[in-house]
């Protein structure tokens, strides 16, 4: 193995462990693979293409280890899979390359939404460490996911640094090039109307934190009145400003009567985080809607942190009201899950959450995500984390901290129409990358891997 391709797959692997999954400098993927391309498509030997590329998807993976390694004990076993995706992916387009420039670049991004797309189906994480993620900031390539959802937004992440080291290596090689950037241009073109399109009606929402108390209710029942009357004397602050829907973080509270109370003095809905003990030792993680003279509704978390919240009872039921649906933090991973609410033509969806500091950006993101997917305006309030209020087209309307501080947000945000393509037809493009992936990979025995020593 030559020090040249070290190297590059050292540059390569720095330059995505700022940028993937870490929700910082997201832009940096579209160029991150290109050194470690450019090397291994002129590399000769199979095994030292896969060396490199899985010593770069180990520290691409930076960003999780570093956030979970010293909480989450599986996050190990799960960067070690990433990182084998990843270099499953780089020996295929290795592979076909010296038979087609332009088959390679187009595998390589096949490969990739194909396989997190089906590990997306059995991961307790659901689709968590998704390379498409990274985009979320490049607004007019985010609106693809409103048709392909994450798989798509995963094959531009994919298929524009392959086909910018393909251009390098061979720039008079037109088909090769056309296969990448039609596709980009059109995602552009379609990002480009997407934003252009008018925005729904506006709603009020007021977003509520306090990080001195995340998680002491729990661990300290007896503080439950002290934690209830921080927060009651905020939301009586924030009242003036005539929110429609106030949000707390996920698990801040134990059962109370007090934001029922609230809702009625307050004319004003109250989705607070409640620790419910169900007794035998198993409690529920539930979003709580209060609302004016009517009764209360509860939604509890549908997927629980693995190792983490053991003794939580699963929720089974959507909540909704008025256009307006709950999920609770990591219930947002799961894109098969959120596309449920369709039938409910929901145009905002609350979310009480809690991250871990380190991770606030990261998993806020992929919030935004889900909103763009299904057409729907995320208000998501985080404990050790953010605050933030986003559209139905991943646009941030408004954003605060809470880590370490008090956060309150108070803002508007416009209503989705609660209706995509990808919302009505689910993953039928990356199950159609599957289908391609599944006959690329059939055709492999086909080509000769002696061929590379002509590239």
């Amino acid at each position: 193995m030559k020090m040249g391709g070290v190297i590059a797959a050292l540059v390569s692997g720095a330059v995505l462990a700022v940028s993937r999954d870490t929700g910082h400098l997201g832009f940096l993927v579209l160029i991150g693979p290109v050194p470690l391309f450019l090397h291994v498509l002129g590399e000769r030997r199979a095994l030292n293409t896969f060396v490199l590329a899985y010593l770069v998807g180990l520290m691409a993976e930076a960003g999780p280890l570093y956030f979970y390694g010293g909480i989450i004990p599986m996050v190990y076993g799960i960067v070690a899979l990433q990182a084998l995706f990843f270099a499953l992916s780089v020996l295929l387009m290795w592979t076909l390359y010296p038979r087609s420039p332009t088959l390679a670049v187009f595998a390589y991004a096949v490969a990739t939404g194909a396989i997190e797309l089906l590990y997306s189906y059995v991961s307790p994480n659901g689709s968590f460490g998704a390379l498409g993620y990274a985009l979320v900031d490049i607004l007019p390539l985010l609106q693809i996911a409103s048709l392909a959802g994450v798989s798509g937004l995963s094959f531009l992440a994919a298929i524009i640094p392959a086909g910018i080291a393909t251009l390098i290596r061979r720039p008079t090689d037109y088909l090769a090039a056309s296969a990448w950037i039609l596709p980009v241009l059109a995602a552009l073109l379609f990002g480009f109307w997407q934003l252009a399109q008018p925005d729904g009606e506006a709603v009020r929402v007021a977003l509520l934190s306090n990080d001195e108390f995340a998680g002491v209710a729990t661990d300290e029942p007896d503080r439950n009145e002290v934690i209830v009357a921080d927060f009651r004397q905020n939301i009586e602050q924030v009242a003036s400003q005539r929110p429609a829907y106030i949000v707390t973080p996920e698990k801040m509270f134990l059962p109370t009567p007090e934001f029922a109370q609230l809702s009625v003095k307050l004319n004003t809905k109250i989705v607070a985080g409640i620790d419910r003990p169900l007794g035998n030792g198993q409690r529920s993680n539930t979003a709580e809607l209060t609302r004016p003279d009517l009764s209360a509704l509860t939604y509890d978390k549908h997927y629980l942190i693995p190792g983490l919240e053991g003794e939580y009872v699963p929720g089974k039921d959507l909540v909704s009201v008025d256009r307006v649906g709950i999920a609770i933090c990591k219930d947002m991973d799961f894109p098969q899950f959120l596309r449920t609410y369709r039938g409910r033509h929901i145009g905002l969806l609350l979310v009480p959450a809690w991250d871990f500091i380190a991770d606030a950006k990261l998993h806020g993101k992929m919030a935004i995500v889900r909103g763009v997917e299904n057409g729907f305006a995320v208000a998501r309030t985080a404990s050790q984390g953010l605050l933030t209020l986003s559209d139905s087209r991943g646009r941030i309307i408004a954003e605060t901290s809470s880590a370490k501080s008090q956060g309150n947000l108070v803002d508007s945000v416009p209503l989705g129409t609660g209706d995509t393509f990808y919302a009505s037809n689910g993953d039928a493009f990356g199950w159609s990358l599957v289908i391609v992936c599944g006959g690329l990979l059939f055709a492999v025995p086909t080509v000769r891997l002696g061929s590379h020593k002509d590239v």
